[in-house]
């Protein structure tokens, strides 16, 4: 019954802020994240957009080495009686423009070399039977047995260094399998034009073939399978890669913005139920300086239907009895004429706090006004224990009052009636209190205490 509010308004109010901060952090969380993965599926999908410009781009340098093998297939096969100068003069025109790229075009009879361009630097080729040879064997025999053209590579060539190898069958109509026409592409210049692919379409790409997928790339670095990659095939004569795609300058280029947004939510949401808890502080506080008297503390009459009518139904629901005290001071008026109003105000104070020591939770003190006190006390289970209750609070609100080296005797006169023994009208049950209060001022013989 203090003016400040409970401890419990505090924990309501801080109750309902956290609640309200959770339901709105989950809601901006939610709609944040769709935010997010609809721009990460965004960023996505243009990453396979670009890496579809790049595969065209990468597919068109193995194509137009398929073209190149088919060329020269037909010029064997209307030449056959072509000398190797002529063969040679051909190729030479053939893959003008291409020399960075190609690094030779080897002739195979059955499954062992027999012509290889250019012949420089080669040589060691010549005469090789493939199908001997490790890791090559398996691709030449698979071409010979399937006549399907294969891409093979990066791999170590007999002659030296790495190269993928393009293998396209040759097929006479009437003999069946002839042998085979590869083109050997060098690794270094095509890694370099796929680079140059890359940067163009603004991603960073690690390659891998089929086989050696998240084991061993042969372009790029296993670092980009860390980065939550597109994973895309690459199909090329046959032959499947697999590529791993990130942007260049990795995801969430708008990553920062996501964050920024983010803090500002977060933010909004705790000023929110700030403001929430400030709010339901407020109409606590509000409420507490309605219903208790500004001077003293007590209840004013602003709560006293609300209370009495609870308590009420209370009683009447449990089959008991609620007493109702009526307390004013003897002799208030002759205190504020003598000793000014500053001294009534305290000895206001004085009797509030005195009811309020005395008086369990259960039990409700008002000031009605001026030095009128009224109070209610539920669960009076024997009749007589009202003449016990009025004697104790009698007591404790006959008090002395110190002022101005002076000692003044507080009397106070107690009327009480008890619900529904009689009466179950609040008013008439005030009424006979009030009465009863008066019985007891007019037949009191005070002494002079002033």
């Amino acid at each position: 019954m203090k003016k400040n509010i409970s401890t419990k308004s505090y924990i309501i109010a801080f109750m309902i802020s956290f609640l309200f901060c959770i339901i709105l952090s989950y809601t901006f969380y939610s709609t944040f994240k769709n935010e997010v993965d609809q721009s990460k599926n965004t960023e996505r999908e243009e990453v396979i957009e670009r890496f579809l410009h790049y595969r065209s781009q990468t597919e068109n340098l193995f194509n137009q080495n398929e073209y190149l093998l088919k060329g020269y297939i037909a010029y064997l096969e209307t030449h056959p009686e072509a000398s190797p100068e002529e063969s040679e003069k051909y190729l030479s025109y053939l893959i003008k423009g291409e020399e960075n790229l190609i690094r030779s075009i080897t002739t195979i009879r059955d499954t062992t070399i027999i012509t290889t361009y250019p012949l420089k630097g080669n040589e060691a080729a010549i005469g090789v039977d493939l199908s001997k040879i490790p890791i090559q064997g398996e691709k030449v025999l698979e071409v010979k047995n399937n006549l399907k053209q294969t891409l093979q590579g990066p791999l170590e060539l007999i002659q030296g260094g790495f190269g993928f190898i393009l293998r396209t069958p040759i097929v006479n109509n009437e003999t069946g399998y002839w042998g085979q026409v590869s083109i050997i592409i060098d690794v270094g210049n095509f890694i370099q034009k796929a680079a140059s692919y890359e940067k163009e379409n603004d991603l960073e790409i690690t390659l891998f073939n089929n086989d050696t997928f998240k084991d061993k790339p042969f372009m790029g670095s296993n670092d980009t399978l860390r980065d939550n990659p597109v994973i895309l095939d690459m199909e090329l004569s046959n032959t499947v890669w697999k590529a791993a795609i990130i942007p260049r300058n990795g995801w969430g280029a708008s990553k920062e913005k996501y964050e920024i947004k983010f803090m500002i939510m977060i933010l909004l949401t705790l000023t929110a139920s700030l403001l929430l808890y400030n709010h339901i502080i407020t109409r606590f506080k509000l409420k507490s300086q309605v219903i208790h008297d500004h001077l003293t503390g007590l209840y004013t009459r602003a709560f006293l239907d609300e209370y009495y009518q609870l308590t009420f139904e209370k009683a009447k629901r449990n089959c008991t009895k609620v007493l109702i005290l009526l307390l004013d001071i003897n002799d208030f008026k002759n205190i504020n004429d003598t000793y000014g109003h500053k001294a009534g105000d305290e000895v206001l104070r004085l009797i509030a706090n005195q009811l309020l020591k005395i008086c369990r939770k259960s039990e409700a003190v008002f000031r009605l006004g001026g030095d009128e006190f009224l109070i209610i006390i539920p669960d009076i289970e024997d009749l007589s224990d009202v003449k016990i209750i009025k004697e104790r609070i009698k007591k404790a609100v006959t008090v002395d009052y110190h002022h101005q080296n002076k000692e003044i005797k507080i009397l106070s006169s107690i009327g009480s009636a008890v619900y529904p023994v009689e009466g179950s009208d609040f008013d008439g049950l005030t009424h006979v209190a009030d009465e009863d209060m008066y019985r007891q001022k007019s037949a009191l013989k005070r002494e002079p205490n002033l």
